[in-house]
């Protein structure tokens, strides 16, 4: 009868055990991940009249993590060379460039050293117009999830 006890009680301190560590692995339950859309664009040149590129994603992280995945469409306009939208989170920074007026997705993840709950998505791009001098401009919108 002792031995059908010890048994019943291991199993049952093991079971406990395999139950604990996995409440470990999940993420408590209030750090929902959370999708924030963003749209950035830059103009330029003469009374900033001239586009000169534009950033439009999403972005996803749960608020108390350090990482968050991003989607990002970047479309240069009047632009010369490139245009480029730099994510920054934390510790985190991605950047990307297209040429001319060219569009392109990138997707990607900001993997930080500290926890973060916003990022700051800048757009940048340059132009001659007006004077032949050449300038960069650049729009920063900070996007919370």
């Amino acid at each position: 009868m002792s031995q059908v006890r010890s048994s019943r009680f291991i199993r049952l301190l093991a079971a406990g055990a395999a139950g604990a560590a996995a409440v470990a692995v999940l993420p408590a339950a209030g750090a929902q991940a959370g999708t924030a859309p963003f749209s950035v664009s830059v103009k330029g040149g003469y009374n900033n009249t001239v586009p000169l590129g534009t950033a439009t994603g999403t972005l996803t992280g749960a608020a108390g993590s350090a990482q968050a995945s991003y989607s990002v469409t970047l479309c240069g306009q009047s632009t010369y060379p490139s245009s480029t939208v730099t994510i920054k989170g934390g510790t985190a920074t991605a950047t990307h460039v297209v040429y001319y007026q060219n569009c392109e997705t990138f997707t990607g993840e900001l993997v930080s050293s500290y926890a973060f709950s916003r990022a700051d998505v800048t757009v940048s791009g340059s132009t001659f117009y007006p004077g032949n001098q050449y300038t960069t401009y650049s729009k920063t919108k900070t996007v919370y999830f």
